[in-house]
């Protein structure tokens, strides 16, 4: 398949994306939920889902409907806190929890996205390791029950109690960074086994320690963190305290995949526009890309190339 790459444009590249096709094709690009190894066909199922996690209940249910996954068995529950919102997808086979990452249309939800995002400090947790303030409180929201509604923990053990499906989890940006959180949470607290984890765009979440405890979980082997360009989340919450967990997978400027490029290429430190762009980003969030829409201006690339919609088309197109 070959899915068109939108001009760079507020308009165009904000999430969720309703023009955009989901799950084009996939009766020739079947989702393998046995895979133990990286599957570019995973990543593509995986990144339309992190990318339809940004829109509503509605919205999600009927573009499963649309791509014909609805028919062919898959449920969705979908889950709304005060600061952010997931959906968990499943048939007989697999399951799949996608967490949205930073609100785009919805101006106050965004605002308290990125009050939590600015509450960085490195605060411990049950992982033996420090992690970022606002992605542990927006967990701890959907994690567990609350007032007698149903939390994550609870339904995702119910799903997977008898041992018949395998569990996926994904999730773009800021919920990339809270798909890392729960996969840590799945396996310490809620006993499940974790198939893969597919992340775009993430910022870091936690320090050595965190990472070091992903990795004695058996995650890291199995978590496969995509970079677009030079996205600048990547490079958010800098410093000792806190690390990339993960395997690397890189998109470089002209949308090919290249799997094998190392962190130094990746994550190179930012100069010029690349740094502004970076400092706008982490002050202002989106706030920057409404200014250059309003202005009628194109998205600086550093923060185009986060958009969701450009982690999808091009794993799509690199099939």
């Amino acid at each position: 398949m070959n899915k068109p790459i939108p001009a760079p444009t507020f308009h165009n590249i904000r999430p969720p994306n309703c023009n955009y096709t989901y799950f084009e094709d996939i009766g020739n690009h079947p989702f393998l939920p046995l895979a133990t190894t990286f599957q570019l066909v995973n990543a593509g199922w995986l990144a339309d889902l992190a990318l339809l996690a940004y829109a509503n209940e509605p919205t999600i249910q009927r573009k499963l409907d649309r791509s014909g996954l609805t028919h062919a068995g898959f449920v969705m529950k979908f889950f709304s806190r005060d600061s952010t919102q997931c959906f968990v997808i499943h048939n007989d086979i697999f399951v799949v929890l996608s967490m949205r990452g930073t609100e785009i249309d919805n101006f106050w939800g965004a605002f308290d996205d990125w009050l939590r995002n600015l509450e960085f400090e490195p605060v411990p947790d049950d992982s033996r390791g420090l992690v970022h303030e606002g992605f542990m409180k927006d967990i701890d929201e959907m994690w567990n029950d609350t007032n007698g509604v149903q939390g994550l923990k609870g339904y995702l053990q119910q799903l997977l109690a008898d041992g018949t499906r395998v569990f996926w989890i994904t999730g773009h940006s800021l919920g990339a960074a809270l798909a890392t959180l729960a996969a840590e949470r799945a396996v310490r607290d809620g006993g499940l086994k974790v198939r893969g984890v597919y992340t775009y765009g993430s910022p870091r979440v936690g320090d050595i320690q965190f990472k070091q405890h992903y990795e004695a979980l058996g995650l890291n082997a199995n978590t496969y963190r995509f970079v677009h360009g030079i996205d600048v989340a990547q490079k958010l919450f800098p410093g000792k305290a806190y690390t990339h967990v993960g395997q690397l997978k890189f998109i470089d400027e002209n949308g090919q995949l290249r799997p094998n490029v190392t962190e130094d290429v990746a994550l190179p430190e930012p100069t010029g526009t690349q740094a502004v762009a970076l400092r706008l980003y982490r002050v202002f969030g989106q706030a920057s890309a409404y200014v250059a829409n309003a202005l009628g201006l194109t998205i600086p690339a550093p923060i185009a190339d986060h958009a969701p919609i450009y982690y999808a088309s091009y794993i799509w197109n690199n099939q």
